[in-house]
């Protein structure tokens, strides 16, 4: 029983709030991605240009799960 209680501790508590900070997070950046786009609009910009400033300065480009937690196949061994 005190092996399972830590476990169901996290799954119940930690994980959800874990979860809901990251969800608010990238809410918060997709928020400000729009309001940087709607800027770049009103000041008359080529929408070409606009696209292409947005992508550049997109904070989540390349941003992958795997690349952060090192998930790998081969169980962390490089293969070569």
């Amino acid at each position: 029983m005190r092996t399972v209680r830590p476990f169901l501790k996290f799954l119940f508590f930690h994980l959800p709030r874990l979860l809901f900070q990251v969800a608010g997070l990238t809410r918060i950046i997709h928020r400000g991605k729009r309001a940087f786009r709607k800027g770049l609009e009103s000041e008359g910009l080529p929408r070409e240009l606009v696209e292409e400033l947005v992508k550049e300065f997109d904070p989540l480009e390349g941003f992958g799960l795997r690349e952060v937690l090192s998930f790998s196949r081969g169980g962390g061994r490089d293969r070569g």
